[in-house]
C-alpha cells in the first residue's frame, strides 16, 4: 500500500506544469488567461489617460507642474542659457548677458535693449495654456490607441516587477502614431492661444527675432554678438517641439497612475482592475 502512494505521489508531481526559477511554484496569475490580463493592462492604461488628462487639462495642469512644463525648445534654450552666462566690455564698461537678457539701458554705449525675460516668461505661459487646453484632446486618441494595440507577453508585463510596464510598452507601441494624430490638437491650439495679442506661434517667432536683434545690435567697433562669440539662431518648430514634451508629460502621468493602480487596491476602480492587479498583492 505504501508502494502505491510513493508511486501516484511520483506521477502526480511529474504532472504538475513546469515551473520557472522565478515563479517555482508556478503561482501569481491566479488562473488568468493572459487575454485576461492584456485586458486588465489596457484598463489601467484607459483610467490611466482619464484621470491623466483630466489633470492636465486644467488651467496649470502643465505651467503649475514642473515634471511636466513645457519650456522653450532645447536648442533656443540652451542658446539664451549661454548668451545669459556671457559677457563683453567696451570703454572700459562690462555688460553682461544676464543684464542684456532683463532690460540695460546705458547712453554712454548708446544701448537701449527692452529685455526679453519677461517675454519669454509670457511665451512658456502661452505655450503650456496651449498643451493644457489639447489635452482635454487627447483622451480619445490615446484610448483608441490602447484599444488597438496587441500586447504581448502581458504576463511579463505584469508581473516582471517594473511599476510603469505597460505604460512603458504602450509609449514604445504608439509614440509615432500618438504624435501625429496629436500634433494638430497642438498646432490648432498654439494658434488659438495668444500671448500679447498675437497667437504663440507668432509670439514664438517674434521672440527668435528679437534675440536676434539683440546680438545684431551695434557696440563699440562691433555688434553684441560678435564681443560675445554668439550666432543668432532659427526658430524651430514650436507646435513638434510642443506636441512631443506634451505627450511626454501625458505619459509621465499615466505611468504615475499605473503605478498607483498596482500598489493601491483603491485606485482599483472596476472588477477587472481588481482581479488583475489584486495577483500583485
Amino acid at each position: 500500500m505504501k508502494t502505491l502512494f510513493k508511486s501516484l505521489l511520483i506521477v502526480s508531481v511529474l504532472s504538475l506544469p513546469a515551473c520557472s526559477e522565478d515563479n517555482p511554484f508556478n503561482l501569481g496569475n491566479g488562473g488568468l488567461t493572459d487575454a485576461e490580463i492584456a485586458e486588465g493592462l489596457k484598463e489601467a492604461l484607459i483610467v490611466g489617460t482619464d484621470t491623466s488628462t483630466s489633470i492636465l487639462s486644467r488651467a496649470g495642469g502643465y505651467f503649475k507642474d514642473q515634471a511636466v512644463k513645457i519650456l522653450l525648445p532645447d536648442e533656443v534654450n540652451s542658446q539664451i542659457t549661454d548668451f545669459r552666462s556671457k559677457s563683453f566690455t567696451v570703454l572700459g564698461i562690462t555688460v553682461t548677458g544676464d543684464q542684456l537678457y532683463n532690460g540695460y539701458n546705458n547712453s554712454l554705449l548708446g544701448l537701449n535693449i527692452p529685455g526679453l525675460k519677461s517675454k519669454e516668461d509670457e511665451l512658456i505661459l502661452g505655450i503650456n495654456t496651449a498643451a493644457e487646453q489639447a489635452a482635454a484632446t487627447a483622451a480619445p486618441i490615446f484610448v483608441s490607441a490602447i484599444q488597438e494595440i496587441t500586447i504581448q507577453d502581458a504576463n511579463n508585463i505584469l508581473f516582471g516587477g517594473v511599476e510603469t510596464a505597460a505604460t512603458d510598452y504602450l509609449e514604445d507601441q504608439t509614440s509615432t502614431s500618438l504624435f501625429n494624430q496629436y500634433e494638430p490638437k497642438i498646432d490648432a491650439a498654439l494658434q488659438t492661444v495668444t500671448v500679447g495679442g498675437e497667437s504663440v506661434v507668432d509670439a514664438y517667432e517674434g521672440f527668435v527675432e528679437d534675440y536676434n536683434d539683440i546680438l545684431n545690435t551695434s557696440v563699440g567697433l562691433g555688434t553684441i554678438g560678435s564681443l560675445m562669440s554668439m550666432q543668432t539662431i532659427t526658430a524651430t518648430d514650436i507646435s513638434e517641439h510642443s506636441t512631443q514634451k506634451g505627450l511626454d508629460g501625458l505619459f509621465l502621468k499615466v505611468s504615475e497612475e499605473e503605478a498607483q493602480i498596482r500598489k493601491d487596491p483603491l485606485a482599483r476602480v472596476n472588477s477587472i482592475l481588481q482581479r488583475v492587479f489584486g495577483e500583485l498583492d
